[in-house]
């Protein structure tokens, strides 16, 4: 019997939890494709390792150390999530990212706009953010999640 996966750090979840190949004759989505065994399950510790490793271009120690894991771990889980996104792509399936319970998020550092209150959220699942002291929605992150991070800074509405 295996071990329990380490607990693993994510920097936060993905605005999008579904991919899929586009057919331009069908108006619709073909169902069909998920119940055909068409579907590569991608879970979003390895989306995270592929963030760092590909979109970031850290070495594999850098990021198994911002992941919490080791670096041979990190070698594991990137070259499994290459390889699902590889046979996704050429075989046109449907990606689908889930999060797994061994997956824990770094804290947001946010604050407010308006009267520039700071707290830490250490939940990485909410979508709508307001100011713990005065109840306003103009929120921002004080740090981006990587160098080619393209997440907005100000967190209204249903931006994560």
């Amino acid at each position: 019997m295996p071990r329990p996966p380490k607990e693993r750090l994510v920097m936060h979840r993905p605005r999008i939890n579904e991919f899929g190949p586009y057919n331009d004759n069908k108006p619709n989505k073909d169902e069909s494709l998920e119940n055909n065994g068409n579907t590569t399950i991608l879970t979003l510790d390895e989306l995270e390792a592929m963030r760092l490793a590909d979109l970031e271009c850290l070495s594999q120690e850098e990021a198994a150390a911002l992941m919490n894991v080791s670096r041979q771990t990190f070698g594991r889980i990137v070259e499994i999530a290459r390889k699902k996104m590889a046979d996704a792509l050429i075989n046109g399936k449907i990606v689908k990212i889930e999060c797994k319970e061994y997956i824990r998020f770094y804290k947001r550092h946010l604050k407010c706009i308006r009267c520039a209150h700071e707290w830490e959220d250490s939940d990485g699942a909410k979508t709508n953010y307001y100011c713990p002291k005065c109840n306003s929605d103009e929120i921002i992150k004080m740090r981006r999640c990587g160098k080619e991070c393209k997440c907005p800074l100000k967190l209204t509405g249903n931006i994560p």
